[in-house]
C-alpha cells in the first residue's frame, strides 16, 4: 500500500533564484518586527528602534527577501570619525536556514561597509555558547579578539570577533586591557589605568583608582562642574606609582582655559599647572617641547611605550571637549585607539566599537588637536 505523503514532503523547494538582498525601508519595519520577535527572544529591536535604524542612524540595513516575504535582515553601525563598522544584529527565520543566506548577507554588509562606508574593519557579538554562529564566523575569517564575561542577562560572556575587510598588513598590537570610564571627567585616569594594567596585570581598574589618580592629576579647579586631568598631572600620577612617564607638549601655556571666563579662575589653574611642572623637573621627567609626529608614535610604539594622547571630540560628536585616549597599535594605514567615553544611551554603541578603533592617519592628526590653538599633548608611559 503506497504510503500518503508527510507534511515535510510536500514542502515547496527552496529556489535560491528568488532570493534578494536589498536596503530596509521604512515599509519593512512591521515585517521586521515580525522576523525580529520570531528570532530573538531578548534585547529585541522594536518598531521605534527600526525607524530610527533606517532613518537617521550612520547603518547598513539590507534585508533578505524570499519572493516577496522578508525573511531576515543584517545591521552594520558605523562608528562616525573612524573606520570601524559594527555588525549590531543578523538573522534569518529558521525554516529557511540551512542555505547560506548569512552567509551571502555578511558579506554583502562586507564589501558595502567598505566600500560606500570606508570601513576597514568589521565587528561582531557573540554568545560564547552559540556554537554555530561561531564556526560561522571564523570560517568566514572572523578572529576572537576580546572576551566580555557576564555580558548577557543569563550571566554569559560575549565573545568579540572582528575580520579586517580591507586586506592590508598584520599589524602588532599591544595587549592593553580595555576599561569605560565610570564617570564624565575621568577619561585621563581611565586611559592611566589602562597602560598601567598592561604592565602591572594584577592592578585593579575601577572608580576608586579613577578618583584617586584624578584629584592627583587635575588641574581644573573652581571651574563649573567636574574638571579634567592635565598631561603634566597624569606623568606625576603614573611616576609616583614607579613608572617611567614622558611628555609630548606642542604649547607651555595652561590648558583648558578657552572656555573658562572668570580670570581669577585662569590664574588658579595656571598656578597649579606650574606647580606640576616644577616637579616635573624636580624629578628629572623628560618634557619634548614638540608636537608628537607619526614617525615619533611609531618609535614609542616600537619602544614599548604606551601614548596616551588629548583629542578633541568634534569629529566623533560634533563637541569640542578635550578627552584622552590610549593608542594600542599603528599600521602603515591606520593608529588604534581605546576609548573609554560611557555609552551613550540610545547610540547601541557598546565597548566593542571603543576598544582598538582603527583611524585613518589624517583622521589622527586632526582628532589629536586641542582647541584654538590646535594643542597637542601626549603623555608616553614606559614600564620603568
Amino acid at each position: 500500500m503506497k504510503k500518503n505523503k508527510t507534511p515535510q514532503a510536500l514542502k515547496e523547494k527552496f529556489q535560491h533564484s528568488l532570493v534578494k538582498i536589498r536596503p530596509a525601508k521604512v515599509a519593512d519595519i512591521s515585517a521586521l518586527i515580525e522576523v525580529e520577535n520570531l528570532c530573538f527572544s531578548y534585547d529585541q529591536l522594536g518598531r521605534r528602534n527600526f525607524h530610527w535604524m533606517i532613518q537617521k542612524a550612520n547603518s547598513l540595513f539590507l534585508v533578505i527577501e524570499y519572493k516577496t516575504k522578508i525573511i531576515g535582515y543584517g545591521l552594520v553601525l558605523i562608528n562616525s570619525g573612524t573606520s570601524l563598522a559594527r555588525l549590531y544584529s543578523i538573522c534569518t527565520l529558521k525554516e529557511y536556514q540551512g542555505h547560506g543566506l548569512a552567509t551571502e548577507l555578511i558579506e554583502e554588509l562586507e564589501d558595502r561597509a567598505s566600500y560606500q562606508k570606508d570601513c576597514a574593519y568589521l565587528r561582531l557579538e557573540v554568545k560564547s555558547d552559540n556554537k554555530n554562529a561561531i564556526k560561522l564566523y571564523e570560517k568566514l575569517g572572523y578572529r576572537k579578539f576580546m572576551e566580555k564575561a557576564q555580558y548577557y542577562d543569563d550571566g554569559r560572556a560575549a565573545f568579540c570577533y572582528e575580520k579586517r575587510i580591507r586586506v592590508l598588513k598584520k599589524k602588532n598590537r599591544l595587549n592593553v586591557p580595555y576599561y569605560q570610564q565610570k564617570t564624565d571627567f575621568t577619561c585621563g585616569p581611565s586611559c592611566l589605568m589602562m597602560a598601567l594594567k598592561t604592565f602591572s596585570p594584577k592592578l585593579e581598574m575601577n572608580l576608586s583608582g579613577e578618583l584617586q589618580i584624578w584629584r592627583e592629576a587635575t588641574t581644573i579647579f573652581m571651574t563649573a562642574g567636574h574638571g579634567g586631568c592635565g598631561p603634566q598631572g597624569l606623568a606625576l600620577s603614573a611616576w609616583k606609582r614607579g613608572y617611567r612617564p614622558e611628555l609630548y607638549l606642542s604649547h607651555s601655556h595652561a590648558l583648558f582655559t578657552d572656555t573658562v571666563r572668570s580670570q581669577e579662575k585662569k590664574d588658579i589653574i595656571e598656578i597649579v599647572q606650574k606647580d606640576f611642572e616644577r616637579k616635573l623637573v624636580d624629578n628629572k621627567i623628560k618634557i619634548h617641547r614638540k608636537a608628537v609626529s607619526l614617525p615619533d608614535l611609531r618609535a614609542i610604539l616600537k619602544d614599548g611605550g604606551i601614548p596616551i594622547v588629548l583629542i578633541s571630540t568634534y569629529h566623533f560628536d560634533k563637541n569640542r571637549i578635550p578627552h584622552w585616549v590610549v593608542v594600542t597599535a599603528y599600521d602603515e594605514s591606520f593608529v588604534y585607539i581605546h576609548d573609554p567615553d560611557q555609552d551613550v544611551p540610545g547610540e547601541h554603541t557598546g565597548m566593542i566599537s571603543k576598544a582598538h578603533i582603527p583611524i585613518q592617519e589624517d583622521q589622527f592628526l586632526k582628532i589629536s588637536r586641542w582647541g584654538k590653538d590646535k594643542v597637542t599633548a601626549v603623555v608616553v608611559i614606559y614600564k620603568t
